[in-house]
């Protein structure tokens, strides 16, 4: 049974969602808090596969939690963002430092089951205002909607050169979702299913997370 974390901004959110991961069954809760200050050390303790936390805390913010984890390729869980929605100014920055990806919740629970074990599988959602902040973090034009939904776009490898770490299929799956496509409308046009589509948002936030020091290079 994976272990999973808990930190929300209330007492009566953490008693919701604790309630009803017991109640779906299919996760170990490891440990819980509301406060960002004690977050990293009980983390460190507990060592969950994922980590749940509040966008914005009492006493911080995710940002905040996620630059005192350990760097990735420590021991580090997956970090699923919980947000009441996907157009929340912080999101982005959030998941730029170190978000594995996001779930939108309002403070219920109800859909924290489906968002853990969604990143757990390795997969992640992606807004249409991300995939326009991913394509302006990496400096990137929209490709045409035409050539985007080809389904040979899907499978363009070919490097977009310099640092730059994405390659054109990434460039087209961001300005597909920056159109507004859903992943299963992206999945119909390429030829692939959901899931697969939304294992390409997961690595493109794991390129995301290496933004700065790319960025730094290109500017070197």
């Amino acid at each position: 049974m994976p272990s999973a974390f808990l930190i929300r901004r209330t007492h009566q959110s953490l008693i919701r969602a604790g309630t009803v991961l017991a109640e779906e069954g299919r996760w170990l809760l490891c440990g819980q808090t509301e406060q960002v200050r004690e977050a990293a050390g009980q983390v460190r303790l507990h060592a969950p596969e994922v980590l749940a936390c509040d966008l914005r805390l009492v006493d911080g913010n995710a940002t905040r939690l996620l630059r005192e984890l350990p760097p990735s390729g420590e021991r580090r869980p997956l970090v699923l963002l919980l947000t009441p929605s996907a157009d929340d100014l912080l999101l982005f920055e959030a998941l730029r430092s170190g978000g594995d990806g996001y779930c939108v919740d309002a403070g219920s629970g109800a859909a924290l089951p489906a968002g853990l074990s969604q990143l757990h599988e390795g997969r992640a959602a992606m807004s249409p205002m991300i995939a326009r902040q991913m394509l302006a973090a990496f400096g990137l034009p929209r490709s045409s909607l035409q050539l985007a939904q080809c389904v040979s776009s899907g499978q363009d490898l070919t490097p977009l050169g310099g640092h730059q770490p994405l390659n054109l299929s990434d460039q087209h799956l961001l300005s597909l979702v920056a159109s507004g496509l859903l992943s299963d409308e992206i999945g119909q046009r390429w030829h692939l299913s959901t899931a697969d589509v939304e294992r390409r948002f997961a690595a493109l936030y794991r390129h995301l997370h290496l933004l700065p020091q790319c960025a730094a290079l290109h500017s070197a």
